[in-house]
């Protein structure tokens, strides 16, 4: 058994809050959907701070894109061998690497008859809540093999989008750092050649070129107190983020507006949901785990509120046109409830939502490109100003 953290609001739209034991996400969902509860958040709860410390350093060692090679090769294996004897064979062939450990922790539990849902939950921070549901389901209903495929190609599209935006910033990255460096030698080196000058011959700096020299020696002589702060500015700001409720929702919030970050979770959300009516889910309940899986504690929100409205009937299509999904996406659903292909309708919006993702990361090196061109010469400027401005005021001192 396992503990879980959740939140929720009852019938009477009063918070609930709190703890219970399940042995896993659906028997937890069950347990507050019969208490009343409409869950808002549900998680498990943290276990040892070292072994989550381990964790988090193997996942930085394996990268990004190992989750989605395991899933892609298991689902392989699983068309012509058992469960174990896949793990077994992933577990050879992961001689001498990070994976190693986890792969035979992963062979040992299922080849003492524990579920693989349940041994993918110790290492929760590498493959992720979203992942571990998934497989947990196609255990269930029998349909594994298809399961590893589907988060292999969902988890390898979401890994290309983060690799594509990465790759988008290095250019302005690089131009705004060239400009940051320029901006240190001025500073340190040509400006206080002009502040001894003026101060000789009795003038004045010229305002900006004044603001960049106190400016440059508050941060040389005070730098050790500014890391400080800064670090502990970045460390409240990720403890607020990931433990009050309310920034995190803002949070959560200011992401939807992103188009990018938006498609990216219709795409997710829709090719989730798709998979999980076609492995013999009902609609109410797929929305529940998709509800669970999303990290985003807006779409959390309003995808609870549409699972209750569906369990009372409601036509689900109608449901999401009222929470402003964009219309195309509304009309495919709607035809597709209409017509009993809600399923291929769905499909057919998670294409839509990867086509329009890709479009906007086709863009995104240009406009990065203008962004870090702009920033960079309104660095320079100001730079060019402060060194010129002195210049021409030395033959009013000469």
């Amino acid at each position: 058994m396992k503990k879980f953290k959740y939140k929720g609001y009852d019938a009477e739209a009063v918070e609930r809050a709190g703890t219970l034991s399940a042995a896993n996400y659906a028997e937890a969902y069950a347990a507050l959907s019969y208490q009343g509860v409409r869950v808002v958040k549900l998680e498990p709860l943290r276990g040892d701070f070292a072994q989550e410390a381990e964790n988090f350093y193997l996942k930085l060692k394996l990268g990004g894109q190992w989750r989605a090679i395991f899933f892609r090769e298991l689902s392989v294996m699983l068309g012509v061998m058992t469960l174990h004897d896949s793990l077994k064979t992933l577990t050879s062939a992961a001689k001498n690497h990070p994976s190693e450990k986890i792969l035979s922790s992963l062979m040992t539990a299922v080849g003492e008859g524990e579920s693989l849902a349940s041994a993918l939950s110790r290492y929760e921070i590498i493959f992720g809540g979203d992942a571990i549901q998934s497989v947990e389901i196609g255990e269930a209903s029998g349909n594994l093999q298809d399961v590893t495929t589907r988060l292999a190609i969902q988890l390898e599209r979401n890994y290309s989008t983060e690799k594509k935006v990465r790759g988008a910033m290095y250019y302005p990255a690089f131009v705004i750092m060239a400009a940051f460096a320029a901006a240190v030698v001025l500073i340190n080196v040509t400006l206080p050649v002009f502040e001894s000058f003026f101060a000789q011959q009795g003038g004045n700096l010229p305002l900006v070129t004044l603001i960049l020299l106190r400016g440059g020696k508050f941060l040389a002589e005070y730098w050790i107190l500014i890391l400080i702060a800064l670090t502990l500015s970045g460390a409240a700001c990720l403890w607020l983020v990931s433990e009050v409720e309310t920034v995190k929702f803002l949070l959560d919030k200011f992401r939807l507006k992103i188009k990018l970050l938006r498609e990216v979770e219709l795409r997710n959300f829709f090719g989730r949901l798709s998979f999980l009516i076609e492995s013999g889910l009902t609609l109410d309940e797929a929305i529940k785990f998709c509800a669970a899986a999303s990290k985003n504690l807006v779409v959390r929100k309003i995808l609870s509120e549409i699972k209750f409205s569906v369990e009372r009937g409601e036509s689900f299509g109608v449901l999401i046109s009222k929470e402003n999904f964009p219309p195309l996406y509304v009309g495919l659903i709607v035809t597709g409830e209409a017509s009993g292909e809600l399923v291929n309708m769905l499909r057919q919006c998670e294409n839509m939502a990867d086509f329009e993702v890709e479009e906007i990361l086709r863009s995104l090196p240009a406009k990065a490109e203008i962004f870090g061109t702009v920033l960079a010469g309104l660095i320079v400027a100001t730079l060019v100003f402060a060194v010129m401005l002195p210049i021409l005021d030395v033959t009013t001192l000469i």
